[in-house]
């Protein structure tokens, strides 16, 4: 059985996430899949970044050109060169330059786990019309802990498979997907989600069995160790969601699973100086 290795906003154990140059190394390791986040700025562009505010500025209420760059000083070293936020349009644009169209471009759309509002109806009505634009060229899935995402987007684009997000919670929230897995299985079938992606907190053999019997896959988040792919691999997921993409293929290796091929590609303008 192939597991999918999800490179986490490209390869965040080395590289700021969700930028070019985090989804080139991504491709450069070799991944299935790339999950990326977007959020709709006030000019109406699909901006890859995991936070809506960074130093007070809200990336909903401010135009693309002010958008600066998400970075995780913690998991990365400082070597990248981009300082504004990309677009989707962007890394779309990246994948078919790459000649990686068979990566699965895994897209998180992020909400502030509220009730269904303006925001929401219309951030999934810019996602659709591009998704819509390239659905035929470009491997894509669509994933969002926001039941009411993922059922609007089950209604707008049928052929695009959906993830439905759970992390631990105390009860179930208007916007969040429950984490119990009866109850998570369940919401997952009524809003047209064919994944459940659970926290690995969350991740035991019942809730696989459980997924797997009702024809959902399993993607558990965010895997940071080999003892943990080593779990889940064992538990019989479908993929895994890991910040460390050379690490995830080192420990599948060493499993005897297939490994996506290697996609290197050469940016210029991602050379920092130093390396130019």
């Amino acid at each position: 059985m192939m597991i999918e290795i999800q490179g986490h906003r490209g390869v965040l154990a080395t590289r700021h996430g969700n930028t070019l140059a985090s989804f080139v190394e991504a491709l450069r390791l070799g991944v299935d899949a790339i999950e990326v986040d977007i959020w709709l700025t006030s000019d109406g562009q699909l901006a890859l970044r995991h936070d809506a505010v960074i130093d007070d500025v809200d990336i909903r209420r401010g135009a693309l050109r002010e958008a600066v760059v998400e970075k995780c000083p913690d998991t990365s070293t400082d070597v990248d060169v981009e300082t504004r936020t990309p677009t989707l349009a962007e890394a779309l644009a990246l994948m078919r330059f790459a000649d990686a169209t068979n990566v699965v471009l895994d897209i998180e759309v992020k909400t502030d786990g509220t009730p269904w509002d303006e925001y929401g109806q219309s951030i999934v009505a810019a996602l659709a019309a591009v998704l819509r634009v390239h659905q035929h060229e470009q491997a894509l899935r669509v994933r969002s802990f926001d039941p009411q995402v993922i059922r609007a987007m089950a209604d707008e684009l049928r052929d695009i498979p959906l993830v439905a997000l759970s992390r631990a919670n105390t009860g179930q929230l208007p916007g969040l997907y429950p984490s119990e897995p009866e109850t998570l299985i369940k919401a997952a079938l009524a809003t047209g989600a064919s994944a459940v992606a659970p926290e690995f907190s969350l991740l035991d053999g019942g809730l696989v069995a459980a997924a797997h019997a009702a024809g959902l896959k399993v993607y558990p988040w965010t895997l940071t160790s080999d003892d943990q792919i080593r779990r889940a691999v064992h538990l019989g997921v479908d993929g895994v969601c890991v910040n460390d993409v050379a690490l995830a293929r080192d420990t599948l290796a060493g499993l005897d699973r297939v490994l996506p091929p290697a996609c290197p590609i050469l940016l210029p303008f991602l050379q920092s100086v130093d390396s130019a």
